[in-house]
């Protein structure tokens, strides 16, 4: 349900299939035997690491979802903030812990028009601040030195001490984001866009894609998901993509997946999960 990498390990979360059996899972980058950090979870979704520690949004119910933390090597988790409704986006920069809370839910669930936030919080815990509120079905976050993006119907950002959220790019429509020193990048129904951080016309750099999902970029270099054919009941066909930061013709790094999601990168190899649930891979290619 969720993928991170850092210098030494790559990290996932399993959702455990119900209650009470998620882990959050590591495994060094050359691989190896998986190590379990976090087990006994609800239903673990998006995680992130930094120097010292491991996060992610451990999903109970409608309004029961926590954020959670635990040091690399691994211990005893630490709830960070609870009460909080399916938040599976999570970000953390040198200061901060960021996500999207959905806003309390009954009945009618997720189509209910209920409050929807971008929340930040100290790593090492405190009093939540919601950045912008009021939002449209935010997805995924992305964060850089001086602010936090977002995705509804439109792509958005505001400063990380808060306060008027600027629209970047309007019916985005966007599934996930990244973000460099220049540009926000997303991927959109069919499209890889991007924008200026400042906003302005945005670019499509690829389109006539199958069902792009997740996207990461380098300094050089724009990395993504393309789920393929939906059979009836996986996504066949799978693909992982490379194209340059600039544009140009789209390069098929691997093909031939089954339900490939998430996508991760580092100096040296992209990283992605891919197979049917009960056998999904934690994958790697090098050189990316």
């Amino acid at each position: 349900m969720g993928l991170a990498v850092d210098c030494n390990s790559v990290y996932w979360t399993n959702n455990g299939g119900s209650i009470g059996n998620g882990t959050v899972m590591r495994v060094p980058l050359a691989g190896g035997t998986p190590t379990t950090l976090a087990s006994g979870q609800n239903g673990p979704s998006g995680i992130a690491v930094d120097a010292s520690s491991v996060y992610w949004i451990d999903q109970a119910g409608l309004n029961t979802s926590s954020v959670m933390k635990m040091p690399l090597g691994g211990g005893t988790p630490t709830t960070l903030a609870s009460g909080y409704s399916y938040g599976a986006s999570i970000v953390v920069d040198a200061t901060s812990v960021y996500w999207i809370d959905l806003g309390p839910r009954g009945f009618g669930g997720f189509n209910q028009k209920v409050a929807k936030s971008v929340v930040q919080m100290p790593l090492g815990g405190g009093t939540p601040t919601a950045l912008a509120s009021g939002l449209a079905e935010p997805t995924t976050i992305a964060v850089d030195a001086t602010y936090v993006y977002w995705t509804t119907s439109d792509l958005m950002k505001v400063p990380l001490a808060g306060g008027t959220p600027t629209t970047l790019a309007s019916g985005a429509g966007a599934n996930d984001i990244a973000v460099d020193a220049t540009s926000v990048y997303w991927i959109g129904s069919d499209a890889v866009m991007k924008v200026a951080l400042s906003g302005g016309t945005p670019t499509t750099l690829a389109s006539d894609q199958s069902y792009p999902s997740e996207i990461a970029v380098d300094a050089s270099n724009i990395y993504w998901i393309n789920s393929g054919t939906y059979d009836g009941n996986y996504f066949v066909d799978g693909t992982v993509m490379k194209m340059p930061l600039a544009g140009g013709v789209p390069t098929t790094l691997v093909s031939g997946l089954s339900e490939a999601y998430k996508i991760a990168i580092d100096g040296t190899s992209v990283y992605w999960i891919a197979g049917v649930p009960g056998e999904s891979a934690v994958m790697k290619l090098t050189p990316k």
